[in-house]
């Protein structure tokens, strides 16, 4: 496990996505590049979340981006300084909007998200095994369940 502290600053989504990509990539093969380049997208997508929607972006304020990797699964978690008015939910946005969409990103694209326990955050999970030939990837194996709800 290896965590990131960065100041709450709009650069520092930069700084955490440089540092997620060289920390899963130092071991070349461990982790596959396009698990690495999803989980950089969406670390980018939940930092911003953090900064506009929480007190993070507060001047002194900082976040904490931590990464778990095991023989199955990476997580990443961004930790926020928390809000007592909302909790991290998808917005509803229209196809001209210029903004929403990141959350559902995130929904659409990781295997699992969820809030921190607390409100201060947001993790998700990106599977590190493949598929078997024939069956189906893990997003429309996702979809699949949702529909049979």
């Amino acid at each position: 496990m290896a965590f990131a502290l960065l100041h709450g600053t709009p650069d520092q989504v930069g700084t955490a996505r440089r540092w997620l990509e060289d920390t899963l990539t130092r071991t070349p093969g461990r982790i596959p590049d396009a698990t690495t380049a999803t989980a950089v997208l969406l670390l980018s997508e939940t930092a911003t979340n953090t900064l506009r929607h929480t007190p993070t972006g507060a001047p002194g304020s900082t976040f904490t981006v931590h990464v778990h990797a095991d023989r199955h699964t990476l997580a990443v978690a961004v930790q926020d300084a928390g809000s007592t008015t909302t909790r991290p939910e998808r917005a509803r946005t229209s196809i001209t909007d210029d903004h929403g969409r990141g959350l559902a990103l995130v929904e659409a694209v990781a295997d699992t998200w969820q809030p921190l326990p607390g409100g201060n955050g947001i993790s998700f999970t990106l599977s590190l095994t493949q598929a078997p030939t024939g069956t189906p990837d893990s997003a429309s194996a996702r979809t699949a369940r949702e529909h049979a709800r």
